[in-house]
């Protein structure tokens, strides 16, 4: 029997009313999965989410936050592809209450890859969301050609990072909208050839697109904001330009014009990483890890949290998050 400490919560609500620090068990882990002693977790806006009792996936409490880690496998189920003692990451069982927000989860096989050497423990921690969610948008969904345009919204957001760094990888060139300087900055640091601030008041970022393009507006969009901003980016789009839509960062999905879209012939295509079949989704990792191997993709760290500073990083990801990505430091 082990028993660790988890961040969890029995009842839906904001983080600081309803998650708290519990001792449970950790069972064994079922057929195709591992156990895993957590080093470090990344930090979601579904963390959030599901916390709050708005995240589709997470139906009913107890809720336990931490969707993807990096960790040493310490147990296996039957047929797991996986050994005690291998350096992993990957996604976590979360949805069947055994986050990342703990000294140990559990993973599905299928969704746990071996860490690269390349990536520390808290760049492991924060790749394979932000990076997987981006390959779905950009490869799976939209398939960003070379040569293209890929307008970024949030870019500065963990996601929007990932989407910056694998847009350019493939050959596009790059807009990021961000809401300050420093974000922009941030986006430029990683590969965005143009940035555009979205609060700017000399004039509308869409306006900005315009002038950027020549008048003829992007090819794709990597939204994970949602609302009004997308519905706005939609007037950016070029004939037969895709629209992926990724998250609802704003609190509300877009309402997108079906006249608009028939008149100019563009497209908007779901997102959803997790609904990849099995082998796409074993290939993702193997795409990805090589990228990163090659120093073409990596985790931008935003700030690292102590374990017992879990509450603290929710509030800042509620508030005024960072731009990059926020991890907590679980062992060591």
């Amino acid at each position: 029997m082990v028993l660790m400490k988890s961040w969890r919560a029995e009842a839906f609500g904001k983080p600081r009313d309803v998650l708290r620090l519990r001792e449970i068990e950790l069972p064994q882990p079922p057929q195709k999965c591992v156990a895993v002693r957590v080093s470090a977790v990344g930090v979601g806006l579904p963390d959030l989410f599901m916390t709050q009792g708005i995240y589709p996936l997470v139906k009913a409490p107890p809720v336990s936050p931490g969707q993807e880690v990096v960790g040493e496998v310490v147990a296996a189920g039957a047929g797991a592809q996986f050994s005690v003692g291998d350096r992993v990451m990957g996604l976590t069982q979360y949805a069947q209450g055994w986050g990342g927000y703990s000294q140990y989860c559990l993973m599905a096989d299928h969704r746990v890859c071996l860490a690269p050497a390349c990536l520390s423990d808290e760049e492991a921690a924060g790749f394979c969301i932000p990076f997987r969610t981006a390959h779905a948008a950009l490869v799976t969904r939209t398939a960003l050609k070379p040569g293209e345009t890929l307008l970024v919204l949030g870019a500065a957001g963990s996601s929007g990072s990932a989407a910056i760094q694998l847009g350019k990888s493939m050959g596009a060139t790059v807009i990021a909208v961000a809401s300050s300087t420093e974000k922009l900055e941030f986006c430029e640091r990683i590969g965005a050839q143009h940035l555009i601030n979205y609060k700017d008041k000399a004039g509308d970022f869409v306006e900005a697109v315009k002038r950027l393009t020549g008048g003829r507006g992007v090819d794709v969009i990597f939204d994970p904001v949602g609302g009004e901003t997308c519905e706005r980016a939609a007037h950016c789009l070029a004939r037969y330009g895709r629209i992926g839509l990724v998250g609802f960062a704003s609190g509300s999905w877009p309402r997108l014009d079906p006249l608009d879209m028939v008149l100019k012939n563009y497209s908007a295509l779901g997102v959803f990483a997790g609904g990849l079949a099995l082998a796409e989704e074993g290939q993702t990792f193997v795409d990805l890890c090589a990228l990163a191997e090659q120093g073409k993709i990596k985790t931008p760290i935003a700030r690292v949290f102590a374990f017992d500073e879990v509450l603290s990083a929710l509030k800042l990801l509620e508030t005024s998050p960072p731009p990059g990505k926020m991890i907590i430091k679980v062992k060591g």
